[in-house]
């Protein structure tokens, strides 16, 4: 059994293996040889803090390599009202101001459990990665200005993998923080070779850029309908990012999956799931009123799905003027045993994680 660190994983795992390994995965998933269940969270009050707890699981599995993933995550979760938008926080509870998000991976060829990891790199890079993947078939070939919104942890995953896919010469840098954005120009210069700047109006961000990135915390728009262009190429990381004004503007729409948003188990709410991109929806409602979340789904999920661009049963982008959108709108655990798989194959190979025995995670007992 291998124990990994956030740390070890970001001293060996690249974003350009992220990509082809999820390339590769969703073609997998597409004929057949790949496995996902989807998201749910289960939610709770929380005893000692203003927000809630909430447990996030989601697995999948592979048949090459041979390999199943679990992902959990359990949080402490707040929401706030800022600057007219709604936030949402994950806050660092644990022990010694921490998150917990854990992967752990098994073997299909006997049962046994292979290895356990933060969750915290994979998980950035794999967001990215699959956003990426869509600037791939759907950006510009000339594409060669990025607006980046959000200074954060994913802001930092996106920047890199946009250059990866496409020749990236300029970013203009946007969030509401000063200091942030500057500070963030300032550590991604050292990490591209393209320009980075920090600007101070998320219009000016937008104004002229070939592809627009959204990477926020943000449970409200943060792109202008009236910012998208002839030949531009939206990615998100949040739906509400963009908004259903924003997102009806594009020509050419693809989305990460049809699964429209997380099954969610409430305390107090009933013992069925109830499908909601963010438990603060159903909250929101109310036990009585929350089940009508279950009929209200989006127009975009009409859209075709990630794998099916990437293995052409789909067209990617038409035309230079054409404006097209990838709409990151739930991850999946296909990710996490795609890129997990790769992480682990690394791994041994360069020696890196601690091993402990196997066999205190085994038991003789008929389970």
């Amino acid at each position: 059994m291998l124990i990994l660190s956030n740390e070890e994983i970001e001293s060996f795992l690249s974003i350009k293996t992220c990509i082809e390994t999820l390339e590769q995965a969703y073609k997998s998933w597409d004929k057949g040889t790949a496995i996902n269940r989807p998201r749910t969270d289960l939610v709770l009050p929380s005893p000692n803090e203003s927000g809630v707890y909430a447990f996030k699981s989601m697995e999948a599995g592979l048949v090459d390599p041979p390999i199943v993933a679990l992902r959990v995550n359990s949080d402490i979760i707040r929401w706030r009202q800022q600057g007219g938008r709604m936030l949402k926080t994950k806050v660092p509870a644990a022990p010694g101001n921490k998150y917990v998000g854990l992967v752990m991976l098994f073997s299909t060829e006997n049962g046994e459990p292979l290895a356990i990891f933060p969750d915290g790199v994979v998980q950035r890079m794999r967001v990215a990665s699959s956003s990426a993947l869509a600037a791939r078939y759907l950006a510009r070939e000339d594409a060669s200005t990025l607006a980046i919104f959000g200074s954060g942890w994913q802001a930092g995953s996106h920047l890199p993998a946009m250059c990866a896919v496409r020749n990236i010469k300029k970013v203009r840098v946007y969030s509401p923080t000063k200091a942030n954005r500057e500070a963030f120009a300032k550590a991604m210069a050292q990490k591209v070779t393209a320009e980075v700047r920090p600007v101070g109006d998320p219009e000016e961000a937008a104004r002229g850029a070939d592809v627009i990135a959204t990477t926020t915390n943000s449970l409200s728009r943060v792109v202008s309908p009236e910012w998208v262009k002839p030949g531009v190429h939206l990615t998100c990381v949040r739906v509400p990012e963009l908004g259903e004004e924003t997102i009806r503007k594009v020509d050419r729409l693809i989305i990460h999956t049809h699964k429209h948003a997380p099954e969610n188990y409430v305390a107090g709410f009933g013992d069925e799931g109830i499908e909601a991109h963010d438990a603060i929806d159903i909250i929101r409602k109310g036990p009585g009123q929350a089940a009508s979340l279950l009929v209200e789904h989006p127009f975009w999920l009409a859209a075709p799905e990630l794998r099916e661009l990437i293995t052409g049963k789909v067209p990617g982008r038409a035309s230079a003027e054409e404006t097209t959108c990838f709409l990151n709108n739930i991850g999946v655990g296909l990710q996490f045993a795609a890129v997990g798989a790769a992480v682990y194959s690394e791994a041994k190979k360069r020696g890196v994680g601690h091993e402990i025995p196997t066999d205190w995670f085994l038991e003789s007992v008929h389970p």
